[in-house]
């Protein structure tokens, strides 16, 4: 096949050795606007300026104001890793003290922060803009003019290295002043209706920087025009700068007094320099426009896009002068090309050359196809030995397990049987629990039985029937004499247990020990985790009054909660810690007549790399398990907001021990938190970043509870990206609020009312980034009435969808309302590893 290739493409080559090419005449490029406009309008920028004072009348409260006005780009260069850029502004504007010359109330207040806003000629679709703090800007002023209020000001922010600026040139000589104008930045509508030079009072402040972003059209005015702002440049009839409008003390800064202070100011430039490609690339393409080259124009234009991407109006002009490069080719149209073949862009090409050529595409297509079907054979193959060594691997693990485990049982059965044969049928012991209730325990090994156990579960010891007194005791009919002895009698009904023979509360280290994540069941379904009242324990039961538990009054009945959780290291960050931690809990509150239910339910997606993450996020759950579980358990809590306000504390308890933390430890570490406290049907939710907590209701679907904290949920809210964009912007994975951060933080709360057939789904961002919302609401919508099967559905879609981030789901699902008398005090659903539980008054 290379060979048959090879042969045609050398008769293709001496095919075209004979075509002869048609000369295009030029074309004019089509009329531009002013030079002055187009060329300099670019580098016109709008400031404005935050200043912030002190009121000693108010108790030393701060408030903020803000200035704007005018000036323009002199100078962008390369400086290591960044562009060094230069705006020549006026200094009654701002000045190299950072006071505030520009407000009326006088000039207390210092310089906050500065946003350097461009034109809508550099950016037709976006507004782009630099803010910049107090400390990142340096302001020059000319010698002598110490401050420069009365002077030129020059100053200096900092880009990065794919943003260099385009900046004016200053004209070489002065003309006579007829053709020059003053660039200004206006309104759509020409004007600069409702602009005001300042503002003052934090309250109207927002409003102020909206309004300014309408005023950023770049329009030349005239010199005698009494509403030119503050820093307005001058420039020819060719876009250099000749001047600049000034304050009312100096109301003009002239060329030679200009070229002076920046001669003086701005870093020399020498062979080694790397002044801004956009400024080069733009002066060029402007030249060749207007001197009507439009090859040579559309490949300036086209460096100019490529330096810096939001420089979009080299991509306009580049469009354009492709456009006019396409319709000169067309102007020069051939002569009818012979029956012999085709003309083509002014080439011949017989119809035997146009056969080979197609013939050499198809077969360099097959041959491309070929190839990559190779390697994607190669490359399958190679995935299945991996898969097929690491199934091998895992089974020899698990065989050993199963080996050893089948080990330790036998030794243990022989340990048992050499103890001694098992001891005649005897009656199991009444005996005290750790917390003063009675209980049964096998004669032989003392282990926990139930009052109907014909064995022991532990050491297989035959148990003889309890006396009268005992099945009394326990809420039984005494067996009748005839049978008291007989084990055939006894019934075959699972046996229901009191409260008196139910498990105690798991101490602390136990559950520590317990894995991550428990399946998630109704809480009637579960374990019983019990702390009884000592006197119902004692109190002796009328057996004649006494009825199995499933037929007694439903007294006291509230909504149910099913919980399933799950979490996942991802597949990008499958050998890297789990920096998500989730926490899982539910139980009865105490100290109310009739206990409400609760639940608490949280998830942490940690933040600083390595174990930082990790560390971060279980030291909040532990923080607000601590801090919330003792006042749920200890009383009930009367006022209508104050379980919405433990949970809100509860959270800034934990973001301030993250804090203290990266204090102590001069660490960086954060973390976001999703949390819902539900209390008698009534969920609290709290939420800091962007991890989410969903509300699914069949009747209306799933709802964002939550909002995100993060830089393009405010692009979204702003107008700025469609809501679908945040899936791919650049700055998706960027938050601007997270526990660790600061000693106090701002926590969003909400409320919301439950009815049976809800679901409430807490998820890191690993869920929902990877996972579309209509995705996650078709699976949680599912029927299954396993939270857990709808937690393990989640994560599986998450992990299909890409995988690169970890992700934690915990699924609540509401249920019809359950009988809380006799159920457990607390049951643990999930926690981490590390993360201990309080002790419970």
């Amino acid at each position: 096949m290379v060979i048959v290739l090879f042969w045609l493409m050398i008769a293709l080559q001496v095919g075209l050795s004979s075509t002869a090419f048609a000369a295009a005449t030029p074309q004019p490029l089509a009329p531009l606007p002013a030079q002055d406009v187009t060329r300099a309008g670019v580098s016109v920028v709008r400031l404005i300026l935050s200043y912030m004072s002190t009121d000693s009348t108010q108790g030393g409260a701060s408030s903020t104001s803000m200035c704007t006005g005018l000036g323009v780009l002199v100078r962008s260069q390369r400086i290591t890793d960044h562009y060094e850029n230069w705006v020549l502004t006026d200094g009654s504007l701002v000045n190299n003290e950072k006071k505030a010359p520009c407000l009326s109330s006088g000039t207390g207040a210092e310089l906050s922060g500065i946003s350097i806003y461009t034109s809508s000629s550099y950016n037709t679709q976006q507004i782009i803009k630099f803010d910049r703090k107090a400390a990142e800007i340096s302001v020059h002023c000319p010698s002598g003019s110490n401050p420069c209020v009365d002077s030129a000001a020059l100053l200096r922010f900092n880009s990065s290295a794919s943003e260099p600026q385009p900046f004016i040139d200053l004209a070489t000589v002065t003309a006579s002043g007829q053709q020059d104008h003053a660039l200004s930045l206006l309104k759509n509508d020409k004007t600069l209706v409702g602009l005001h030079p300042s503002m003052e009072g934090s309250a109207t402040l927002d409003g102020y920087t909206k309004q300014l972003e309408a005023y950023r059209l770049p329009v030349t005015r005239s010199l005698t025009d009494q509403t030119l702002e503050i820093g307005t440049p001058i420039v020819n009839s060719v876009g250099e700068l000749v001047g600049m409008h000034g304050g009312k003390n100096v109301p003009l800064h002239a060329l030679n007094e200009i070229q002076s202070f920046l001669n003086v100011t701005l870093p020399e430039i020498t062979p080694s320099s790397v002044v801004s490609p956009v400024h080069d690339n733009w002066k060029n393409g402007m030249d060749a426009y207007y001197q009507q080259k439009a090859a040579s124009a559309h490949l300036n234009f086209q460096k100019a896009f490529t330096a810096n991407n939001n420089f979009q109006a080299a991509q306009l002009f580049q469009s354009m002068s492709g456009q006019t490069a396409t319709e000169t080719a067309k102007a020069a149209a051939p002569s009818p090309a012979p029956a012999n073949g085709v003309t083509l862009f002014g080439l011949h090409i017989p119809y035997w050359q146009l056969a080979v050529a197609a013939a050499v595409v198809v077969l360099l297509v097959v041959l491309i196809l070929f190839l990559l079907w190779r390697v994607r054979v190669h490359k399958h193959q190679r995935v299945l030995e991996d898969e097929l060594a690491d199934a091998e691997q895992r089974a020899t693990i698990e065989a050993q397990r199963i080996r050893l485990a089948e080990k330790e049982a036998a030794q243990k059965k022989r340990n048992m049987s050499q103890s001694g044969s098992l001891a005649t049928v005897q009656p199991p012991m009444v005996a005290t629990g750790p917390l003063g209730n009675p209980m049964l325990r096998c004669p032989r090994c003392g282990e926990i039985v139930s009052v109907d156990d014909n064995f022991c579960a532990s050491c297989q010891q035959q148990l003889a029937p309890a006396d009268n007194k005992v099945q009394q005791q326990y809420g039984r009919s005494p067996l009748p004499a005839s049978t008291a002895g007989n084990h055939a009698v006894r019934s075959s009904t699972p046996p229901v247990r009191s409260i008196a023979d139910q498990t105690t509360i798991v101490p602390a280290s136990a559950i520590a020990e317990q894995p991550t994540v428990v399946p998630g069941r109704s809480i009637s379904e579960q374990p019983t985790v019990d702390i009884p009242d000592s006197s119902a324990a004692t109190q002796e039961l009328d057996p004649e009054k006494t009825v199995p538990y499933s037929m007694r009054q439903l007294s006291g009945r509230q909504l149910g909660l099913m919980v399933g959780a799950k979490s996942d290291p991802g597949i990008k960050r499958k050998y890297k810690p789990n920096e998500d931690s989730l926490f899982a809990a539910q139980g009865l509150v105490n100290g109310a007549s009739k206990a409400p239910l609760f639940g608490l339910f949280v998830v942490a997606d940690g933040m600083g790399g390595h174990a930082n993450g990790e560390d971060a996020s279980r030291l909040a759950i532990q923080t607000i398990v601590n801090y919330m579980l003792p006042k749920i358990s200890g009383q009930a809590l009367r006022q209508s907001n104050a379980y919405e306000k433990l949970l809100i504390d509860g959270v800034q308890e934990a973001n301030l021990a993250v804090h203290q933390n990266n204090l102590q430890k001069n660490a960086d570490m954060g973390t976001t938190i999703t949390a819902t406290l539900v209390v008698d049907g009534m969920a609290y939710i709290v939420n800091v970043g962007d991890s989410r907590t969903y509300l699914y209701r069949p009747a209306a679907g799933l709802r964002k509870v939550t909002l995100d904290h993060s830089v393009v949920a405010s692009l979204v809210e702003a107008g700025i990206i469609k809501p679908d964009d945040i899936y791919t912007h650049p700055k998706r994975n960027q938050i601007y609020r997270s526990l660790g951060e600061k000693p106090a933080i701002e926590i969003d709360s909400f409320k919301e009312a439950l009815q049976p057939g809800d679901k409430i789904v807490l998820c890191s961002d690993g869920l929902w980034d990877m996972v579309r919302d209509p995705k996650i609401e078709a699976v949680v919508k599912n029927p299954d009435p396993d939270p857990a099967m709808t937690g393990e559905a989640l994560i599986k879609a998450a992990l299909e969808g890409g995988g690169e981030d970890n992700v934690s789901v915990v699924i609540v699902q509401v249920t019809e309302p359950v009988e809380t008398s006799g159920m457990p005090r607390l049951q643990l659903v999930a926690k981490p590893d590390s993360v201990e539980m309080p002790q419970l008054p």
